[in-house]
């Protein structure tokens, strides 16, 4: 490591005028042990030994932060500096065993950077307990100096553990920037542009799991993407993106929200969903086993001020005490995105709310498996459900109105809805329907047997993503199969007693 100390002068005043002056510091390969004895100078053969000896540092682009595997660190890390997008400063690991863990012991976060871009955090832990809850972050990567920071990596971390705030209904500011990982670019006019966030775990977290606010409606930030997480028992919601333009989310499960060491305590939450967003996807994801806040706790939500289209695709949901999906345009600035719901699996979500008349809803080709719950369905005043097999209560309801279209449907006891066309009552043919477990190869028992009557028999969407939920093409001139499946018809086995 190279140390470069400026002073312009000794001679009297001027050395008392430069004496102040920060040093001029470049920092490469810097190397932590928090176990060694000595205070160390940062190299790999003579590390240090406490975080605050990096955060004195300034770092540039291709530096590194390593810290030994199989120990712990106790306190923040705040570095200084910043990288660049293709050429990062990172925070890693080295040597073999456990990951690293950086223990914040109740400060506002684990891993802190303000006003910086170009880093790269991977292959760490961290956690952040405290006996109280408050705003707190595992990982926090903030800014308000009204300007634009690019290239934020964060993945192959494991977050646990996290006293964040878990009540929105009292202490909304500090439950907002509560999480086991936050991105925020909200303040003022500053923004994020790059950030990526991949194949964390995060387990425990008051007030969430990640939350990714890159800048503000009229400011959006640009290419943000979460993808691959594993989120677990956090006290709240478990994917949140808010003023990004096109973000993707894809690949996550969620489970357990609301529950764990740090509990949901007040307010609303829910799995994963986008808030100031412009044509925001949310594909491949898993939630399942939401425990049920003030009002909310669905599995998807498109919130209010999203603009274009806000797409629910491909996803599977089950158990979720506020059931499947939630349009909240409504709840603040509205946006007006169009809303397609479409070859999702839904099994036990059975409920639907609509607080935006503005959207139009596009619901088609889903499953909605609710045999032991009535369904609860409240949607805009344009909606159109096409192609969607629901499985119901015979005392279930669904909605209906002169903007709302029920097309090529099928019911299984559940009552067709008046004035529909073209919908069709009867058990749909799946293979085994209510075997879903936790993944997404479990719910194959949604696809149709010979003799379905929902095979080749649907209404073809114009625009309709051209895949099915096992990836089958869907033509955009033939008629689909209705459901979530556009396969051929699976062979089952006939078994014999011998």
């Amino acid at each position: 490591m190279l140390i470069i100390n400026s002073a312009a002068s000794t001679i009297g005043a001027l050395a008392l005028a430069f004496s102040a002056l920060v040093q001029v510091t470049h920092a490469k390969d810097v190397y932590i042990d928090c176990s060694a004895t000595a205070a160390g100078s940062g190299t790999k053969k003579s590390p240090y030994n406490a975080l605050a000896s990096v955060n004195a540092l300034n770092f540039t682009a291709g530096d590194e932060i390593l810290l030994k595997s199989g120990t712990l660190c106790n306190g923040t890390l705040s570095p200084q500096g910043n990288g660049a997008l293709s050429n990062p400063v990172v925070i890693s690991s080295y040597g073999s065993g456990a990951l690293p863990i950086i223990n914040g012991q109740g400060g506002q976060a684990a891993i802190k950077l303000l006003n910086q871009g170009g880093w790269h955090i991977t292959k760490v832990a961290v956690t952040n307990p405290a006996t109280t809850v408050n705003a707190r972050q595992g990982i926090s990567i903030t800014a308000n100096d009204n300007q634009t920071h690019t290239g934020i990596f964060v993945d192959h971390v494991s977050v646990y553990d996290v006293a964040g705030q878990t009540n929105k209904a009292t202490q909304s500011e500090s439950y907002i920037v509560s999480a086991g990982i936050l991105v925020d670019g909200s303040n003022f006019t500053s923004r994020f542009n790059d950030v990526y966030v991949s194949s964390n775990n995060i387990q425990n977290c008051g007030g969430g799991g990640i939350k990714v606010r890159m800048g503000q409606m009229n400011n959006q930030g640009q290419n943000g993407h979460v993808w691959n997480n594993i989120i677990e028992n956090v006290g709240g919601d478990g994917i949140v993106m808010s003023y990004v333009d096109s973000p993707l989310i894809d690949h996550n499960e969620c489970s357990g929200l609301g529950s764990g060491h740090y509990p949901w305590t007040g307010g609303n939450f829910a799995g994963i969903w986008v808030l100031g967003c412009h044509n925001a996807v949310m594909e491949y994801n898993i939630v399942h086993n939401t425990l049920m806040s003030a009002f909310d706790s669905e599995a998807f939500d498109c919130d209010w001020g999203n603009t274009g289209n806000c797409t629910v695709q491909y996803n599977y949901g089950h158990d979720n005490a506020g059931g499947m999906f939630l349009n909240c345009d409504g709840c603040g600035t509205s946006g007006g995105a169009n809303q397609f719901v479409r070859y999702n699996v839904f099994q036990n979500d059975c409920r639907m709310y609509s607080n935006g008349n503005i959207p139009t809803l596009w619901f088609y080709n889903n499953v909605v498996y609710c045999p032991n719950q009535h369904f609860n369905l409240t949607v805009p005043p344009k909606s159109h459900f096409w192609n969607n097999i629901f499985v119901g209560t015979a005392d279930s309801t669904l909605p209906t109105g002169s903007g709302i279209d029920w097309s090529y449907n099928i019911f299984e006891t559940v009552s067709l809805p008046a004035g529909g066309t073209n919908n069709t009552a009867g058990d749909p043919g799946f293979v085994a329907p209510g075997t879903g477990g936790n993944t997404t190869a479990s719910v194959a028992g949604y696809k149709l047997k010979s003799g379905s009557i929902a095979l080749g028999d649907g209404g073809v969407v114009t625009n309709n993503g051209g895949l099915d939920f096992w990836g089958n093409s869907v033509s955009a001139t033939a008629k689909p199969n209705r459901g979530a499946y556009n396969g051929p018809a699976v062979k089952t086995s006939k078994h014999r007693r011998h």
